[in-house]
């Protein structure tokens, strides 16, 4: 014998005396009592109610109230569970009301059995050893839910992304041990497959761009999880403002993906400008400045082109072009070139150029082969350059999960490089005096960042770079040079030099806005010279540091960033300024 579960038992005649008693009158709850809880406690029926202690007396809200505590006890497995409105007891000028709830609990029910009908795809059998939900268990509605959650994600899997599954009934089966008789009914709906995409909102990026960075395969069973990947990878290429959810339709040839983007700023221009006080009393001070302009989306096809200028100082500068085509012969292979100039004031002229190739594995995973070409082209004056000629070869990783490409709040950027190769010497430099003009050099690169929030709108940005380069010749233009906005801030420009570096930056921010906050940095790096050094200093080996705060405001006219920092010793007025503005166009 079967009787559903549902059964709320009150006093009709006492719900009526209230509510007449009620007309006309401002009646305050004075108390709410439970009569015959066991299981549960009185503060969490309570908690249920809508006609609380201190409330007005609404009598047409008993039966919402009621209904409400038979569920919650529905949901603990309480199915043969009673509540009803003992009395209202008014006070002598019907000013206030003392409430008294009956509550018959019975027994906790156990589940005696679970049955499925309408899956074809995924057997009754496999859905049971899924599901917390048991026979012999208690039911709980919160947990019933998540399984069939966890259920409709299984069939999105395979395919069914329309799947519907209900619980069509919940009964007692009064056999020899009582419980409950659960019957789900499920509806698989077709399997769909993605036959078309259609992109909106693009005005210049062409659709084919769209869908090739989506990386969806057309004619292949709707996969949800490749499906959610969509948008992260749009918006890592920097071209949309916005990016929704991919959308699944279908249509009387198949199933289709409808890709809503809004195209930004594709352009950037970033400027910063520095100013060092002078060095020495009596002196002048340096202003250094760098320029970035970045096109990301040329002609609508997502190729790039990077341009970099660099003045340290009256008399050294740095030029710098980059261009990338992606995914070359429709493969997930971008290919890349660069051009590098390098006037250091009256020592020498630099150039470097290098080919790269990238391997997209995933969206955020990329490996890379390198080939680069190096000259050294020293002034007639100078004696620690030597007119050279460097060629090596490499690999590169990089790993980027990053939220955002601007103003992150998680997620890592890591990147590592490995070269090796051959350095020709044309003319030896009295420092090199018996060398056979020709030797091997070695070069490792590792960056890495990392950012995590702490509290509700503050954000640690964590950083940790390291180069380094191995050879029996080692000339001034042949070293790294760190120190300043981009490494350790509180220096000039490029102010160390060193065949091996080391610099980690930790900036503690505070969110204004999406892209806009404050922070206050320590930065701190390492870097030793090889002997004999070619340039001057009190030491082979140093260790710096610098510090400060600064700020990043989103603004019509860009991202405009102000900061002061200062270095290892220095006083109030010799710390270095930078004013910088990153503008869309």
């Amino acid at each position: 014998m079967r009787c559903r579960m549902l059964r709320i038992l009150m006093f009709g005649s006492v719900l009526s005396h209230c509510i007449t008693l009620a007309q006309g009158h401002k009646t305050a709850i004075r108390s709410v009592r439970f009569r015959g809880t066991v299981a549960v406690h009185d503060v969490e029926l309570r908690r249920l109610m809508l006609l609380k202690e201190g409330s007005g007396w609404i009598p047409e809200k008993v039966k919402e109230d009621l209904e409400s505590l038979l569920q919650y006890y529905h949901d603990r497995g309480f199915y043969l569970a009673g509540v009803r409105l003992d009395s209202a007891t008014y006070s002598d000028d019907s000013s206030s009301v003392d409430l008294t709830i009956g509550i018959h609990e019975g027994e906790e029910m156990r589940i005696s059995e679970i049955r499925s009908h309408g899956n074809a795809a995924i057997a009754s059998g496999r859905i049971l050893e899924s599901f917390e939900t048991h026979a012999g268990g208690n039911l709980r509605r919160d947990v019933l839910e998540r399984d069939i959650d966890a259920l409709l994600t299984s069939y999105e899997k395979i395919g069914h992304p329309f799947a519907r599954v209900e619980v069509e009934d919940v009964s007692l089966d009064s056999g020899s041990t009582p419980g409950l008789r659960i019957e789900l009914s499920i509806e698989e709906g077709p399997v769909v497959t993605v036959d078309e995409v259609t992109v909106s909102g693009n005005r210049e990026t062409k659709e084919g761009v769209v869908i090739r960075e989506a990386r969806v395969g057309l004619h292949e069973v709707y996969d949800p999880v490749r499906a959610g990947k969509i948008r992260s990878r749009l918006n890592r290429l920097g071209i949309f403002s916005r990016v929704d959810e991919p959308e699944l339709y279908l249509t009387p040839r198949g199933g289709g993906l409808l890709i809503k983007v809004e195209e930004g700023t594709t352009n950037t221009f970033d400027g910063i400008v520095g100013f060092a006080p002078a060095p020495h009393t009596g002196g002048s001070g340096i202003f250094s400045g760098i320029v970035n302009v970045s096109m990301r989306n040329l002609f609508g096809t997502a190729r790039k082109l990077d341009v970099h200028w660099q003045r340290e100082d009256s008399e050294t500068q740095e030029l710098a072009f980059g261009y990338v085509e992606p995914w070359v012969l429709k493969y997930p292979v971008n290919l890349s070139c660069s051009l590098r100039q390098r006037q250091q004031d009256s020592t020498y002229v630099g150039r470097t150029v290098e080919a790269k190739a990238d391997v997209l594995i995933t969206e955020s995973l990329s490996l890379s082969g390198v080939v680069g070409h190096s000259v050294t082209i020293p002034s007639a004056t100078t004696t620690a350059v030597s007119n050279s000629r460097t060629i090596t070869t490499g690999l590169e990783l990089q790993l980027d999960t990053r939220n955002d490409l601007i103003s992150p709040t998680g997620g890592a950027l890591y990147h590592t490089g490995y070269r090796i190769g051959n350095k020709k010497v044309f003319g030896v430099s009295e420092q090199q005096a018996g060398s056979d003009g020709s030797r091997a050099v070695q070069k490792i690169s590792l960056d890495a960042d990392l950012f995590f929030r702490t509290f509700t709108r503050q954000v640690i940005a964590m950083g940790l770079h390291g180069r380094q380069l191995t050879s029996d010749l080692i000339e001034l233009g042949d070293l790294y040079r760190f120190g300043g906005t981009n490494t350790v801030r509180g220096y000039r420009e490029n102010e160390f030099l060193g065949s091996r570096v080391a610099w980690t930056n930790a900036e503690y921010r505070f969110l204004l806005e999406r892209q806009s906050y404050f922070y206050g940095f320590f930065d701190a790096g390492y870097f030793y010279l090889p002997l004999p050094a070619y340039v001057p200093g009190p030491a082979s080996q140093q260790l710096v540091f610098g510090y400060g705060i600064g700020v990043r405001l989103a603004t019509s006219l860009g991202h405009i960033g102000v900061g002061i920092a200062f270095g290892r010793g220095d006083s109030f007025g010799e710390g270095k300024l930078h004013v910088g503005l990153l503008n869309g166009f």
